[in-house]
């Protein structure tokens, strides 16, 4: 998507690690403001939740109090205890805000990597909602209207916990939870329609169903109890479309059915059967499916965290490897001598060890020689990068880098072949002039001038007449 107003240049979607590599570093402080803060908030958040808990706790008390139910409310506690406290989380949120856009300015809304930030926008719809609550509803009203009035703008705070949603975007330990995320976000469109596909199938089920049970229901023959019964699940359009909805998604369907194909007829078990095994198991497993799918995508399309696992994988065979350069210096002073190397190489665990790594040694002397840098001694990182790099099979590219190699090298060859055929031509020239006698003879022959081109000699050839 473009930015507003064509103020920023759009980003392509690579992925927050490498594009915050590519763009300008921000200051620290920005960079605070951007990450840290979240979780800071974040705890903030879930403290203020906590406050609302027992806030309604409170109230909950005070009203078994007032119904006699309770001996006492809560002790040294008051409901001005609360008030004070949410005034104290209102000026954290309020201070929250106004940091953010004072220091993000435009990338308030708008983030170039992040896009449009809803979440920032949302931040500031809540503290909206909080000054009205706190400040406005006063002015409005007075006593225990108040709190009537203040009580459903509560039950709208609860949606802040949205922000706690942040921290799993910039701490690692609540990846596999983002995946979840990020995987609702990408299956609405597939949820929506999901839905709509079940409330067609729904609708035509229960009004079926409601028009063949209105001949029992009006039936004066019938026992009143079933008659009242049928009508309670089945009497109109919407009963009967909400029993659909229970039967579909609740798994009540036998308590909802039992009762029509044992007290109307035995034959409803037919539609209800039908139903049951269409929607309720075929169509709810593939909607099912296709929510696994979405998962699946959305995780795999993930350029953080793919670049995470790369990291995380990386590193553990990192460790490995390190582990193994220790066992293998014997005297720890960092270094791997050829006797220290072919003593633990030569180990049949150690060589066990690494196949599991994926590397095949079938000569621990030449892989010595190839870690090595001309000095004898094998250091960790000469270790860990040489070990690294013979991991697994040959790689696409290594065979294009070495068939690239190739062609220079013949291309050099037959270079060198054509001025050797030169000098040779040149020098059988000389001789047969028998060097200085013939000197005429061999002004004739083709003069040879050696220039140095590229590290190499090269020729160029002139002729006199």
């Amino acid at each position: 998507a473009g930015s507003p107003g064509g103020v920023h240049t759009p980003v392509p979607r690579l992925g927050k690690h490498i594009l915050t590599e590519k763009l300008a570093p921000d200051p620290p402080f920005k960079v605070f403001v951007k990450r840290s803060l979240d979780s800071y908030m974040s705890l903030v958040v879930i403290i203020n939740l906590i406050l609302i808990a027992a806030m309604t706790e409170f109230q909950a008390a005070q009203a078994d109090y007032g119904l006699g139910i309770a001996k006492h409310t809560w002790q040294g506690i008051s409901e001005n205890t609360f008030e004070a406290a949410e005034y104290v989380f209102f000026s954290i949120y309020f201070l929250d805000l106004a940091l953010r856009i004072v220091i993000l300015k435009k990338e308030w809304y708008y983030d170039r990597i992040e896009g449009w930030m809803y979440l920032n926008m949302f931040d500031a719809v809540l503290v909206m909602i909080n000054i009205f609550e706190l400040f406005a509803l006063p002015a409005l009203y007075m006593g225990d209207q108040q709190h009537q009035n203040a009580t459903p703008i509560r039950v709208i705070k609860l949606v802040r916990i949205v922000r706690t949603l942040r921290i799993f975007k910039t701490v690692s330990l609540f990846r596999q939870l983002r995946i979840l995320v990020g995987t609702c976000v990408a299956s609405i469109g597939a949820l929506f329609w999901s839905m709509v596909l079940l409330m067609v199938l729904q609708i035509g089920f229960a009004l079926a169903i409601c028009q063949a049970l209105q001949l029992f229901i009006t039936d004066e023959t019938e026992e009143l109890a079933d008659r009242l019964e049928m009508r309670q699940y089945y009497g109109n359009f919407m009963r009967t479309l909400y029993t659909m909805f229970e039967i579909t998604f609740s798994g009540s369907w036998p308590a909802r059915v039992r009762p029509v194909t044992s007290k109307v007829s035995g034959w409803y078990a037919i539609p209800f059967l039908s139903y049951i095994a269409l929607v309720v198991f075929a169509v709810i497993k593939i909607v099912t499916a296709l929510f696994l799918k979405e998962t699946l995508h959305s995780a795999a399309n993930d350029a953080d965290m793919m670049l995470e696992d790369s990291e995380r994988v990386s590193k553990a065979y990192q460790n490995k490897i390190e582990g193994l350069f220790r066992l293998a210096d014997n005297d720890g002073d960092g270094l791997l001598t050829l006797e220290e190397f072919m003593e633990t190489m030569n180990l049949r665990s150690v060589q066990h060890y690494l196949k599991i790594l994926d590397v095949t040694v079938n000569d621990s002397r030449i892989l010595f020689d190839i870690l090595d840098d001309g000095d004898g001694l094998v250091t960790i990182t000469e270790f860990c990068q040489g070990i690294s790099k013979l991991r697994g099979h040959v790689k696409p590219i290594d065979f294009v880098t070495l068939r690239q190699e190739n062609g220079r090298i013949l291309k050099e060859c037959r270079r060198t072949a054509k001025d050797v055929k030169h000098f040779g031509q040149m020098l059988r020239a000389l001789l047969n002039s028998n060097l200085f006698g013939n000197f005429g003879t061999a002004c004739s022959l083709p003069s040879q001038t050696w220039v140095p081109r590229e590290g190499r000699m090269s020729t160029e050839s002139s002729f006199e007449t």
